[in-house]
């Protein structure tokens, strides 16, 4: 019988700071299904391993490589990646695949450094792919969810129907579980630790979220017996604190997230979600903290009803204040996300949102409410109406690399650096205590935090020199990282 050849799968940096760390199911999810399928699989995660780790893997001579990607900073580290596995060896086949490839297939296909694209859920189609190429196939066209070239000219097969969730081996088993024992070991430097999936995509259709493409509004919930399994063998690997990355925590089910709190209580966990304000209540907050949450996410986007319709959030201003009220009497920390720069958004619009910040914290005392300026995602409903609005997209695939809310510049925004110093502002005022408080040293940001507080105040930002602090070290890096060596001495 033949050996399976060895795959490689790779993970770049998603961001530039050092907080967010988390386990890359992104991988890992796909590792798992080979190695469940023969295939021997060995990883790099750009945040945990050095770059010497992935060139050592490359010289392995690995039947592929595959390159998770999502659409922001995370695309250039990609590139690097794979420009050194071409340096290396160009005969190896990369694959790309997370969700700009899928939703940007044709265009990631037309780079130098894509020889196949993996289409929305990967397992099957990698594992196809894995399978075609071991035994020295050149046609691929029989392989649903993948795109390829066929000589110069670019394919995309049909899409692939979803898996059932219930067959999905846990990602860490197998090789992942070194990931996991490793980000176990540095629990102490990051505050995302081990991600859990309990299901899959969201049964909400907002307007600029990847899930309406990525997911086509289908959203898949593990069963309670499936998540008491997987959490008792996390708990065997020493998991004590988690992130649920459900897009919406068990896809916003009551009766389902009854049973799993009771679960998650049972094994004394502590853990983090990403909640829907709609289906939030009293019941529900005190279940929440009596089985461990330690931090609850809601993406509130605006108070404004005419923009909630007009993104298709599903929620209103009522459900949003009864929410508010319901969270406000707990005491887990929690965070409200909101949105501005929206298509269409008037200045009104916008200031009322402003407001709305301050009046989350009067009624919330100590939650974050980050504020982020809008961006048009390729693939969801609202990216169509910015490009109507005369928004370029970039051209390539090394075009999205700085596609982030700090940098795009929409062309309806009159002034897009107040969106950006706006974006800076409220992080620094607003997530401080989570994110900054302990973090290098109160005497470089407990300045820039008091600063933050009067320019929110005051809504004055001329002089905003901290929006170019934050480039300068997005970009770089080097001088805090130097910095934050030389405090800790």
């Amino acid at each position: 019988m033949k050996k399976n050849k060895l795959i490689v799968l790779a993970y770049a940096n998603a961001s530039p700071f050092p907080y967010h760390a988390w386990t890359p199911l992104a991988i890992l999810s796909l590792g798992a299904y080979l190695e469940k399928h023969g295939f021997s699989v060995e990883y790099f995660d750009e945040r945990i391993h050095k770059k010497k780790h992935f060139e050592n893997l490359v010289k392995m001579k690995p039947l592929l490589i595959g390159l998770s990607t999502m659409t922001c900073f995370q695309i250039k580290n990609t590139l690097d990646l794979a420009e050194i596995a071409r340096f290396i060896d160009s005969d190896i086949p990369l694959v790309w695949g997370g969700t700009h490839p899928s939703m940007m297939a044709e265009q990631t296909l037309e780079s130098k450094l894509v020889d196949f694209v993996v289409k929305g859920e990967g397992e099957q189609t990698l594992l196809e792919l894995a399978c075609s190429l071991q035994d020295n196939k050149k046609e691929f066209s029989a392989i649903n969810g993948l795109g390829w070239k066929d000589g110069k000219k670019i394919v995309l097969n049909e899409d692939r129907e979803f898996l059932d969730i219930e067959d999905l081996p846990l990602p860490y088993e197998g090789k992942g579980r070194e990931i996991v024992l490793e980000y176990i070991r540095r629990s102490g430097d990051t505050l995302e630790n081990i991600g859990y999936e309990s299901s899959r995509g969201c049964p909400h259709k907002c307007g600029f979220c990847y899930n309406v493409y990525f997911h086509k509004n289908v959203c898949r919930v593990k069963s309670t017996e499936k998540v008491r399994e997987e959490l008792i063998k996390l708990k065997a690997l020493g998991v004590n604190k988690m992130t649920f990355y459900d897009d919406t925590f068990l896809a916003g089910r009551k009766s389902a997230m009854l049973e799993i709190l009771d679960l998650l209580k049972e094994l004394d966990f502590k853990w983090i979600a990403n909640v829907r304000i709609n289906t939030f209540d009293a019941e529900l907050i005190q279940k929440f903290k009596d089985s461990g949450c330690v931090y609850i996410f809601f993406g509130i986007e605006s108070p404004d009803d005419d923009v909630l319709k007009y993104i298709q959030k599903g929620q209103n201003r009522k459900m949003i204040d009864k929410g508010i009220e319901v969270a406000s009497q707990g005491d887990i920390p929690t965070l409200y996300s909101l949105l501005i720069g929206l298509p269409g958004e008037t200045e009104e619009q916008m200031n009322r949102t402003l407001d709305f910040a301050d009046e989350i914290r009067r009624r919330h005392p100590g939650a974050e409410v980050p504020i982020q300026p809008y961006v048009p995602l390729p693939g969801t409903k609202l990216y169509k109406e910015a490009l109507k609005l005369g928004f370029q997209a970039p051209t390539d695939l090394e075009g999205w690399k700085n596609f982030t809310n700090d940098e795009v510049r929409n062309p309806w925004i009159k002034d897009p650096k107040l969106l950006h110093a706006i974006y800076i502002n409220s992080f620094l005022a607003f997530r401080y205590d989570r994110f900054l408080k302990n973090f290098w040293s109160k005497i470089v940001f407990g300045p820039l935090h008091t600063l933050s507080l009067w320019r929110w105040k005051h809504r004055n930002y001329k002089l905003f020199f901290e929006l170019y602090l934050y480039l300068t070290y997005k970009r770089t890096g080097k001088f805090f990282i130097a910095l934050e060596k030389l405090i800790k001495k």
